[in-house]
């Protein structure tokens, strides 16, 4: 189970971004503890899928952001974003074969949570207070 909590070392500093960051921080904590709970596969293939349809939300929601304020490094974050989806997507078919166990995945998932809000989405905040 993860058992990190929101800190403000994950805050970019924008309101909506953090928000959003916020429940998806939460998906990831709530897919960790579904051994625990005795989920079964199948339901916790529903929350992968909830978790990937929550990813594609929130970077539809950071890239009209991007338009909005004409962010200049937006080609390479959305590339980072079409990344980190097949990168998702692999593990999480390698999850419904069972060749990984679903903590292989929330480990994928809290890593891509960690790094990209960190450096990836700080850059983009930073850009929006400076601008």
């Amino acid at each position: 189970m993860i058992a990190v909590e929101w800190s403000t070392k994950f805050e970019v500093g924008h309101e909506r971004i953090d928000f959003e960051h916020k429940i998806f921080l939460n998906l990831i904590r709530e897919a960790s503890r579904l051994p625990e709970r005795g989920v079964g596969h199948e339901r916790a293939l529903l929350h992968l899928n909830e978790v990937k349809q929550y990813a594609v939300f929130h970077f539809t929601s950071e890239e009209n952001l991007m338009v909005d304020v004409h962010y200049p490094d937006i080609a390479p974050h959305k590339k980072e974003h079409e990344r980190l989806l097949a990168l998702f997507d692999d593990r999480v078919h390698q999850y419904r074969r069972e060749e990984i166990d679903l903590e292989m995945v929330v480990e994928f998932l809290f890593e891509w949570f960690a790094m990209h809000t960190t450096q990836v989405d700080m850059r983009l905040a930073k850009y929006i207070a400076e601008a």
